[in-house]
């Protein structure tokens, strides 16, 4: 389907104000660049496609279309784990969007957001930084840690993530003045083994940081 030209084809109806074609615009390119590396790459950095992303991020009226963008943002990212599309969605103004979306009621939405802004710590922490001091990321993780229904992966991601984090200076100072070492701490006992060992490297760090 992508050397047949499909995505090419596609795109030209991101003009569209329908949003049912909004809707299966966003589901057909998410599905496209599915572990397709280069097709990720080639979409993330097209600044016109992550422009109307982040445009239609905030399409309140319509919670498909919301959804189904927020997602594709965060496949970009996930699926090209590249530092260009990294740098694209940082400056089409995405940061922010995928933080609310790690907020959401869909553990799937959830993960899938925890995964793309622990890529962009990774790849781009200091572009990032303002974005994600702004968009309040630090107590939006706490808040996951804390929360005893976050499933495992998500507790998992989200002290990845505080890893990363601590490589800058202002959301360091946050991550301190949140007390995370108490609730990453109590996670050690965790029942999920994978979880356990995080939280005993993640209080490691926390502790030699602070």
């Amino acid at each position: 389907m992508l050397s047949a030209g499909v995505a090419d084809v596609v795109l030209k109806f991101l003009q569209s104000e329908m949003p049912p074609v909004q809707f299966k615009l966003l589901g057909t390119l998410r599905m496209l660049i599915d572990t397709q590396a280069e097709a990720a790459d080639q979409l993330g950095t097209n600044g016109k496609l992550v422009e109307r992303l982040v445009e239609w991020c905030e399409a309140k009226d319509h919670a498909g279309v919301m959804g189904e963008s927020n997602r594709l943002l965060s496949a970009l990212i996930r699926h090209s784990k590249s530092k260009e599309v990294v740098k694209t969605v940082i400056q089409g103004g995405g940061v922010k969007h995928l933080v609310t979306m790690a907020t959401s009621e869909h553990m799937i939405m959830q993960n899938e957001a925890l995964v793309a802004l622990g890529l962009i710590a990774a790849l781009d922490l200091v572009a990032a930084e303002k974005d994600f001091v702004v968009s309040s990321l630090v107590s939006v993780l706490h808040k996951l840690l804390s929360d005893e229904r976050s499933a495992p992966e998500i507790k998992y991601n989200s002290m990845i993530l505080i890893c990363s984090a601590m490589g800058s200076e202002p959301l360091h100072k946050e991550v301190q003045s949140l007390a995370f070492i108490d609730v990453v701490s109590r996670l050690r006992a965790h029942e999920n083994k994978t979880v356990s060992h995080q939280a005993s490297l993640t209080e490691q760090r926390l502790t030699a940081q602070s």
